[in-house]
């Protein structure tokens, strides 16, 4: 009876099981520095769930137990900026700045627009438990399309406004939940840059508003946009398990709702580092042995191949050892200011060579980084399309 028990084991949740009850043990439900901080080289996989397909319950925060993924994953990766901690994933990126006990959101980037918040939102504040809130007036400014000047301003209000469970696909219970949810009003501001940039020649040279400007608009303007975030925290991990954000567009009278949600998995989540990896600075030489002194017993090794005509980037690559499963592999394709153009994933098995391709075409002539991530070891390569 022993041994038939054992046999039927299923060995990666069981190992998941006792990692969530380690980490249980020693976190409490709250946000906090040490257990919640993003941290560079964190490679996220957000799947994009159905919001009609989960529901809250009179016991519990969410059942998760019914959830349908719909739409594209989303994957996000932290690396530094200049100055900051910058996320980035299919969308663009958004940038963050840890000042003091406070995180905070000082711009967003995508192909169209980018935003930079002189007079920034509070994203997190650590220590947060049950009851503890934070609230303010943000404002930016930055230019879509380069033809239009954009000015965002607004209020928010975040509160730790409730703990309690999660019941997962697998039947599973996550307890002591945190939720923080974030209330939010945005109006946003469009002038021609052109006549801008005649009164002012910089951007940067553009006075701010200023919060008593900020509340006359955000009183009086019927363009204002009312988001509500929910996140959720479980403890030993540090991102929400659980996202959504409702959207409404309030004004004269009307109201349109839009939900979307996204669900990162906590067993992702448990093969994270516990601290900031850096990135081996590497040569742009084609040919490259790459290792990792976490881990001895995988080294990577790659070449690239570059198919111009096809338009096609070929990483040949292996990963010494012989022992374990297959490793995950990644090739993200970035422009220097971190916003993702390409992504490529598959798996690698130690011992054996291997090949994943990424196409680069309709991309605009200019200069990108290539960032090659096996089993927790990330790399990266500048690459140029003429």
């Amino acid at each position: 009876m022993i041994t038939q028990m054992v046999n039927t084991i299923d060995h990666g949740r069981f190992l998941f099981s006792i990692w969530m009850i380690v980490n249980t043990c020693f976190c409490t439900a709250q946000v906090s520095l040490d257990q919640n901080m993003y941290q560079i080289n964190d490679l996220l996989e957000r799947q994009q769930i159905n919001p009609s397909s989960f529901s809250e319950c009179s016991d519990v925060l969410v059942n998760l137990q019914s959830i349908e993924t719909t739409g594209n994953n989303n994957v996000e990766h932290m690396e530094w900026g200049t100055d900051s901690l910058i996320a980035i994933d299919n969308d663009g990126m958004h940038k963050y700045q840890l000042k003091g006990d406070s995180l905070l959101l000082i711009g967003t980037e995508n192909r169209l627009m980018h935003i930079d918040y002189p007079q920034p939102e509070t994203w997190l504040r650590f220590p947060m438990g049950l009851g503890d809130s934070i609230s303010g007036l943000f404002e930016g400014k930055g230019q879509y399309c380069e033809r239009l000047f954009f000015r965002k301003v607004g209020k928010y209000s975040t509160k730790a406004d409730a703990i309690g469970s999660l019941l997962m696909e697998n039947s599973d219970t996550l307890r002591h939940v945190l939720r923080l949810r974030t209330d939010r009003t945005t109006v946003t501001l469009a002038q021609p840059l052109d006549s801008m940039l005649t009164a002012y020649e910089t951007l940067d040279n553009i006075p701010i508003l200023g919060n008593d400007s900020i509340i006359r608009i955000l009183a009086t303007d019927n363009r204002a946009v009312r988001s509500v975030i929910q996140r959720y925290y479980v403890p030993g991990c540090r991102y929400p398990v659980l996202e959504t954000c409702e959207t409404s567009s309030v004004g004269r009278g009307e109201s349109a709702n839009q939900t979307v949600a996204f669900y990162i998995s906590p067993f992702s989540q448990a093969c994270l580092a516990s601290a900031n990896r850096t990135v081996p600075t590497k040569s742009t030489n084609r040919k490259n042995d790459a290792s990792s002194a976490g881990n001895p017993d995988k080294s990577l090794s790659y070449t690239l191949d570059i198919d111009t005509s096809g338009k096609i980037i070929n990483v040949n690559c292996d990963i010494s050892g012989t022992t374990g499963g297959p490793v995950p592999l990644r090739l993200l394709l970035c422009n220097h200011q971190g916003i993702l153009y390409r992504q490529a994933s598959g798996s690698l098995r130690q011992g054996e060579s291997g090949q994943l391709s990424l196409c680069y075409a309709g991309l605009h002539n200019g200069s990108y980084v290539l960032y090659i991530e096996a089993g927790g070891q990330q790399y990266s390569e500048k690459f140029s399309v003429r």
